[in-house]
């Protein structure tokens, strides 16, 4: 029963004709108007009040075109329950008759997939559950398009866990291929991210799918900052804090990571991170500009490096204001400057953070073949983990864990050791280190000058130095230089003045532990 008698409406250029030849007058566009409600166009969007002219039930806010196109000859209109028992009900020899003139389930799963397949299909269907009339069903007794219960499918069982509630699955998703027809709870984060759980405010919506886009409250793990996010967003990109967040980009810190498992295999023995050289200058937009490469290491005496490319490499970066056009010209100049100094460039397709994306383009780039190492050698789940963590809390972790030099954390995580002191400044603002600059900065004085004291021998001259500056004003070479060939960070440090050969350093200590023999000339 149709309970609205009119409805006001508007002059649209659309219905303008429809309501002329219902005999209403235009006026001018966009007046409103009152008519007859059965005078709405067939397929109009304007809501009604109708009644189930069965059991009575009031619906409100009813869409027009959804009453005209179930409405009965005899005007009579019935909900959807009351339809079903008067117009859904189909007798047992009907459906019979229906089966045998068609291809059952049953049939049509073993004639199109392979029997394997179809074993498992048969072993889902849960018989408890498949009732109808009284009458337990099997996949013969049904065709290969049958709806199911009022259209939401037959009940299927989980195989891998059996304590999983049957769900409702469509058949025509297991005909067409088109569509989950795995367990669902099979989905949820508690078993397909459990390492994700910690970020869920409300433990309730780890069993929510992966692949779900509904906005949860989560909040870090960390310094416990609360956010909303989609989680399907926290799988793909991580949480990325505001407030304890590192700066570093996931696809660094994942490329990070890879090369960490990469040394523990003793494919390279160390790589660099943010690397820097004095030629690596270009011009850009009338002024010269220093590049920085992601990831740089040796092997096999060959150069190589590896540029992370993000989302920002193919589109215009609204934030910095730099567009695609200049993004591709800075890396096309450091393609350019790397040639030119024997360095190979792979660059990584990261357009999107996505473990399984990188992942993929790592193993398609060249980095397999050049560092020798097969997909199932490299934990990437690791990776993703290490990525979605704060490179702030891991730097307050180690100087909590006696390591108070920001020089030797910074070497630990191949990072700058300015980077390493903004890291602890942040943490210690959240309580998370008992960091203190001016404290760390007169220590690392300290350590220089116990450096710069020790005793080295050049062995060329087999002359010994009380210290560096004493080795530098001799030589007139960088004491720095001195210190890092003592530390084989370089192989020589200055020329001597008379034959011109590189000279060879090494500390005094370690000098008497090898040679304890040797005669040495005190300077």
């Amino acid at each position: 029963m149709l309970l609205t008698k009119s409805v006001i409406v508007r002059w649209e250029c659309k219905t303008k004709k429809w309501y002329e030849s219902k005999g209403y007058i235009f006026t001018k566009w966009k007046d409103k108007f009152e008519i007859n409600v059965e005078d709405l166009p067939l397929r109009s969007h304007e809501n009604v009040d109708v009644q189930c002219d069965k059991c009575g039930e009031i619906l409100s806010n009813f869409k027009w075109y959804n009453y005209a196109k179930n409405v009965k000859e005899d005007g009579k209109y019935y909900c959807k329950k009351c339809a079903n028992l008067l117009y859904g009900y189909i007798s047992e020899d009907y459906r019979k008759t229906r089966v045998s003139n068609s291809i059952s389930f049953y049939d049509w799963c073993y004639a199109n997939l392979s029997k394997e397949l179809a074993d498992i299909i048969m072993l889902r269907w849960d018989y408890r559950l498949n009732i109808k009339n009284g009458k337990i069903l099997s996949p013969k007794d049904v065709t290969y398009r049958s709806g199911g219960f009022n259209r939401k499918g037959y009940w299927f069982k989980c195989l891998d866990r059996p304590e999983h509630e049957s769900e409702l699955k469509s058949i025509s998703k297991f005909t067409s291929g088109i569509g989950n027809i795995d367990c669902n709870q099979c989905n949820t984060i508690v078993i397909t991210h459990p390492e994700l759980v910690k970020y869920l405010v409300n433990k309730d919506d780890a069993l929510k799918s992966y692949g779900s886009n509904k906005k949860v409250p989560m909040k870090c793990p960390d310094c416990e900052f609360e956010k909303p996010m989609r989680i399907n967003t926290l799988v793909n990109y991580g949480f990325g804090c505001p407030r304890c967040g590192d700066g570093v980009s996931y696809p660094n810190k994942f490329i990070f990571n890879f090369l960490e498992q990469i040394i523990k295999l003793e494919k390279i023995k160390e790589f660099k991170t943010e690397k820097i050289f004095n030629w690596l200058v270009y011009e850009f937009k009338h002024k010269l500009r220093k590049g920085k490469l992601d990831c740089y290491f040796e092997v096999n005496s060959s150069a190589y490096v590896i540029e992370m490319d993000g989302g920002w490499h193919k589109k215009d970066n609204a934030i910095s204001g730099q567009t695609k056009e200049e993004s591709k010209f800075i890396d096309d100049e450091k393609d350019r400057l790397c040639k030119e100094h024997d360095i190979e460039v792979i660059r990584i397709d990261c357009g999107e953070s996505k473990l399984e994306l990188i992942k993929n383009n790592i193993m398609k780039s060249n980095l397999p073949q050049i560092l020798n190492f097969d997909e199932e050698d490299i934990d990437w789940l690791k990776c993703h983990e290490f990525a979605c963590n704060s490179l702030v809390k891991i730097a307050c972790d180690l100087w909590n864990n006696e390591i108070k030099s920001t020089v030797q954390i910074a070497e630990l995580l191949r990072l700058h050791s300015s980077t390493i002191r903004k890291y602890l400044k942040q943490g210690t603002e959240l309580e998370w280190c008992d960091y203190n600059a001016q404290k760390e900065f007169k220590n690392r004085i300290i350590y220089a000058q116990k450096v710069c004291s020790k005793k080295v021998i050049c062995l060329n001259t087999k002359e010994t130095f009380n210290s560096l500056r004493e080795a530098q004003d001799k030589y007139n070479i960088s004491g720095c230089g001195v210190s890092a060939c003592c530390n084989n960070r370089q192989k020589t440090a200055g020329k001597h003045p008379i034959t011109g050969e590189q000279l060879k350093w090494i500390y005094y200590d370690q000098y008497i532990q090898l040679f304890p023999e040797e005669e040495v000339i005190l300077v």
